[in-house]
């Protein structure tokens, strides 16, 4: 993958702060919107994000943790959607419960990105879930399309994960 490709990649997960989750609802695809960060720890990708059990996602991923994260580019105009950088991340969703020692380093990645959510984590039924990436396409605009294996789409974010957090 050519630089200027892993710099639209990078981008992507370091500078936008939501994506669209798709889960399987009552053995329907779902998509829904959740806001998430990129949490890096023995060299691989984790995706953070912090959900309530009262929404229908978070009872998708508790039934089937296979799920898949879409980051998009921001639409500008004169631009064609079609030519619109996106990464697609297939992956499994695990919560993580207060207890567990991956809790504290994902709450704080999770909130460097997110500092107003501090208050959410004070309301008992949210939780934090990690999604491993099982893969990661990315399109980085026409003829511009690459997929990546977990340990590629880690190499390509290390430079910019100084310590263990991509915001």
């Amino acid at each position: 993958m050519h630089d200027s490709t892993t710099d639209v990649l990078r981008a992507l997960l370091a500078e936008r702060s939501v994506a669209t989750l798709a889960t399987l609802h009552e053995g329907r695809p779902a998509a829904s919107m959740i806001p998430f960060a990129v949490h890096v720890s023995g060299g691989m990708p984790v995706l953070v994000t912090h959900v309530s059990s009262l929404a229908a996602h978070t009872r998708d991923m508790l039934a089937s943790p296979e799920v898949c994260l879409l980051v998009t580019a921001p639409e500008t105009p004169g631009t064609m959607p079609q030519s619109l950088a996106r990464v697609s991340l297939p992956g499994v969703a695990a919560f993580v419960a207060p207890h567990h020692p991956d809790h504290a380093p994902l709450k704080a990645t999770y909130l460097a990105k997110f500092p107003d959510a501090a208050d959410l984590f004070t309301l008992g039924d949210f939780s934090i879930v990690a999604i491993t990436p099982t893969s990661a396409r990315l399109v980085a605009g026409f003829a511009r399309a690459h997929t990546l294996e977990p340990a590629a789409l880690a190499d390509a974010l290390a430079s910019t994960t100084p310590g263990r957090t991509t915001r």
